[in-house]
């Protein structure tokens, strides 16, 4: 009899370690189990924590993710098919103001699954200011340059260019990257082949006073240099992804973790107390279908900018005026949750290629320039610094009005580090990423201002968790941000018209002299602020929904990620970042992700 029960006993558990371990797609499976980690979102944050901790394996850990596998789908793998997926239900497809939408992955992987692959870091001085805007709580220092910057080198496995690679202008310092992480990074082996990347570089560094530089991944990055991609050095047809770089490596070979898919968190549930203590996770279909699982440990929302300030808002955290306003239960009043959202606005300017000048090969372009101040604005640089400090107060306050900081004294403390790093700083205030092939067929820049004033809001409107949130960026609230978008497209225009560039193309084809007309300043300020309104785009880059920084700046998690007055809630995403970056966000997210997991 005893033999017979333990037998019971043995096949039950190995039963159980098949059932919850691997990909799932019967969330019964998991319904009413316990796990040390429940992770809500299986994207950049979400699978680089979840496999740091099952490393341990005494360690259980589920990721619920709202999206499918999708890892063999070739508009997800294919690295020459970016924005195939914009169009599919691999994309959230968010609804904002403006008539604008963001896209952000809903797949296994998310962001970086359908993202352009670009691997870039931001100045030295941004990830310091990190720190400063937890007001000295960062002992250990993981959210400075140097704490970053480890977390960002764990995380790759770099492949610097080949010949054929170097010939068409890329370049590496090998001190700068390390060889050994998950994530692989190298650069497109069918890299665009001709001297037009080239060409830009030179025209942008000699004639307009950004840099050239050979590698700008060491923290100095208001430069003009060649970018790596995230893409699989191994095989150079597929992109790396957070899920082929930290999920596909480990699955078969761990059993106690698991990732159920196509299952989307509805609530966080908690104990009553105080700190609040999170239990659990409720998730479930848009068809009412609920099912629940349990937290012995901690619970770590890595749901993106949009959705982890809803999932709070609905589990009861957040603005209490809102809230109530839904009929939400208060579990704890946190005004930040949904405020000072960023997102920045693109334009994107192309020339056409004169006859017979076909580039050959095919890949992400990887030519990237950051003008800052004095690169865009030229003798111009001093009146635009005093213009952001003579309206630093009307930004502030225009935000609290509208709701999107905790009030104007908050937005103004941070506004003043935003505001040393751009005039002060000299970090890079716009992107202009060169193209080839887009937006019609010739050559490009797609153009954005890095570091918006304009705050803006993530807010539920309902307690029905598939109802999605309103998405309030309020693009061009602060007019600054419109001031260096004009810039930004001027400068643009100006490359295009310098040799020896303007040897290989014949005209502007967007805008166009016939919509923005030239003259010696790059066109009329208010031609250009028309045609903006009329045609910019998301960049789908939206942060700081649930930013690490002081309570009193409107705060949501402190250095430790945790959700301030929780003890055991964090967020792990860009929802986090509290300001924009000079750079892609990627990277930064993979070292921040790092940091989450050793914490």
């Amino acid at each position: 009899m005893r033999t017979i029960f333990l037998l019971e006993i043995l096949v039950l558990s190995a039963s159980n370690a098949w059932a919850l371990s691997g990909i799932i797609t019967d969330p019964n499976q998991v319904n009413g189990q316990s796990f040390d980690y429940v992770i809500v979102g299986g994207g950049l944050g979400g699978l680089v924590v979840a496999n740091r901790l099952s490393e341990d394996s005494s360690i259980t850990v589920l990721v619920i993710e709202a999206g499918g596998d999708d890892r063999t789908n070739n508009k997800v793998y294919d690295p020459y098919q970016y924005s195939a997926a914009f169009s599919t239900p691999l994309n959230w497809a968010w609804p904002s103001s403006q008539g604008r939408t963001i896209n952000g992955g809903k797949t296994l992987g998310g962001s970086t699954s359908i993202n352009g692959l670009a691997q870039t870091r931001a100045q030295k001085d941004q990830y310091d200011a990190l720190a400063t805007l937890l007001n000295g709580d960062d002992a250990d220092g993981k959210w400075t340059w140097d704490g970053m910057f480890a977390a960002m080198l764990k995380s790759e496995g770099f492949s610097g260019p080949n010949d054929n690679q170097q010939a068409a202008g890329a370049s590496q310092n090998p001190a700068y990257h390390s060889t050994t992480g998950p994530l692989q990074v190298t650069y497109p082996d069918d890299i665009y082949q001709g001297p037009h990347q080239k060409y830009f570089k030179q025209v942008i560094s000699t004639n307009f006073s950004v840099p050239a530089s050979v590698d700008a991944d060491g923290g100095d990055a208001a430069v003009v240099a060649f970018h790596p991609n995230t893409i699989d050095w191994h095989d150079s047809d597929h992109r790396s992804s957070s899920a082929t770089a930290y999920w596909s490596p480990i699955e078969g070979q761990r059993e106690n973790i698991a990732i159920l898919i196509n299952q989307q968190a509805t609530k966080i549930l908690f104990n009553s107390g105080t700190p609040v203590h999170a239990t659990g996770v409720q998730f479930g279909t848009s068809d009412g279908s609920r099912y629940e699982v349990d937290a012995n440990r901690e619970v770590i929302v890595s749901a993106g900018a949009i959705q982890s300030p809803a999932l709070l808002q609905l589990s009861g955290i957040g603005d209490q005026g809102l809230l109530q306003s839904v009929g939400i239960d208060v579990v704890l009043d946190l005004p930040g949750v949904g405020k000072n959202l960023q997102e920045q606005t693109l334009d994107s300017i192309g020339w056409t290629l004169i006859d017979g000048f076909n580039p050959d090969g095919r890949g992400p372009s990887d030519c990237i320039a950051y003008p800052n101040l004095d690169a865009l604005f030229g003798s111009n640089a001093s009146a635009i610094a005093n213009t952001i400090d003579n309206n630093l107060q009307s930004y502030a306050d225009d935000a609290a009005q509208a709701g999107a900081v905790i009030s104007s004294d908050a937005a103004m403390s941070i506004f003043r580090i935003q505001q040393d790093l751009m005039v002060n700083k000299g970090v890079g205030l716009a992107e202009m990423f060169f193209d080839t092939g887009f937006p019609n067929g010739g050559l490009g820049v797609d153009m954005w201002q890095l570091l918006p004033f304009s705050r803006g809001t993530v807010s539920i409107t309902s307690t029905d968790p598939f109802t999605y949130p309103a998405v309030d960026p309020r693009y061009f609230a602060a007019d600054i941000d419109m001031q260096i978008q004009v810039a930004g497209l001027r400068l643009s225009r100006k490359v295009f018209q310098a040799a020896p560039l303007r040897s290989i193309v014949t005209s502007e084809n967007a805008p166009g002299f016939n919509t923005v007309s030239d003259d010696s300043d790059g066109g009329p300020e208010d031609q250009w602020r028309q045609w903006i309104l009329d045609g910019f785009a998301s960049v789908h880059h939206p942060i700081a929904t649930c930013s690490m920084m002081a309570q009193e700046y409107g705060g949501v998690v402190g250095s430790d990620l945790k959700v301030y007055g929780t003890d055991n809630l964090r967020v792990v995403d860009a929802s986090v970042l509290p300001m924009q970056i000079s750079a892609h966000l990627a990277a930064s997210l993979y070292g921040l992700a790092e940091n989450a997991a050793d914490m």
